[in-house]
């Protein structure tokens, strides 16, 4: 079971995987989880607001105690009411996109960075966020987080310390994140919004596929939901977080997608709406 270091409180929805491997679970609503594993390993454990923590698997008995990270978020400057005015960003065609991301069956974070611009200015706080998913199954949750720019250009501090928690519901649909009441404004240097899969129980689906190169037939399991992604021609804006670091994202295999992604970038098929 993991629990808060200075509450005891059960932390729900905290991602762990083996150190180095693509072999991970989710802590469920109770804070408990069960991964199997053949030898001793390093065991991280990631949760939004706390420290990230690392434990030799065959020192784990009941509880794992994260403890919680101190984060200076942005200061709220209250001004006075003025006529409201939004705007959006990275605009998409639900109907033209074809590509996306799928979770596999271990934790999976990807990112979109959004560049800071002189127009937004005019509209310096983060309103809603909406991304593009598909689920096979009703209310697949999903975390979001907020990362400032570090040094490195890469993800870095929380813009905000909590869970933000998304609910996906079944077929394809726009799912709406409202953020509003958090009163963040758009970093100078921009911000990346990342994409958390869950891998819980609710979330877990059966997927069956013929391999491309041949007439195979594969069965595996995923996790809802699926996101959609924009075929863009860099991946400057691309990150996923894998084996315990973020990096920029890989070209895709030109011959396992629609013509409009061959040999382009996968990003994040997510708007973004400010508001004064």
């Amino acid at each position: 079971m993991i629990i808060d270091g200075s509450t005891n409180e059960r932390i729900p929805y905290v991602n762990i995987w083996v150190e180095g491997k693509d072999i991970g679970t989710t802590s469920s609503l109770k804070g408990e989880f069960k991964l199997e594993i053949d030898n001793p390993e390093i065991i991280v454990f990631s949760a939004i607001g706390y420290e990230t923590k690392k434990v030799p698997s065959d020192s784990i008995r009941s509880f794992i105690k994260l403890k919680p990270e101190i984060t200076k978020l942005n200061e709220v400057i209250v001004t006075a009411k003025m006529e409201s005015k939004d705007l959006t960003i990275g605009d998409f065609k639900k109907h033209k996109l074809k590509g996306g991301f799928g979770s596999g069956s271990k934790p999976w974070i990807v990112a979109r960075y959004f560049e800071h611009k002189e127009i937004y200015r005019e509209t310096p706080f983060l309103e809603k966020i909406e991304i593009l998913t598909t689920s096979y199954g009703d209310d697949s949750k999903f975390n979001i987080r907020l990362h400032s720019l570090n040094d490195e250009g890469e993800p870095g501090p929380y813009l905000y310390d909590k869970g933000i928690l998304g609910i996906a519901r079944k077929g394809k649909k726009y799912t709406e994140i409202d953020i509003s009441e958090l009163n963040i404004t758009f970093p100078e240097n921009g911000l990346f919004i990342a994409m958390e899969w869950l891998i819980l129980a609710e979330n877990k689906i059966e997927d069956t596929y013929i391999m491309y190169d041949s007439d195979k037939e594969v069965k595996e399991f995923n996790y809802n939901p699926t996101v959609g992604a924009v075929p863009a021609e860099t991946n400057e804006n691309s990150w996923v977080y894998h084996k315990g670091k973020w990096s920029k994202f890989r070209p895709r295999n030109p011959e396992m997608h629609h013509k409009r992604y061959r040999g382009k970038y996968n990003l994040l098929a997510m708007k973004l709406t400010l508001s004064n």
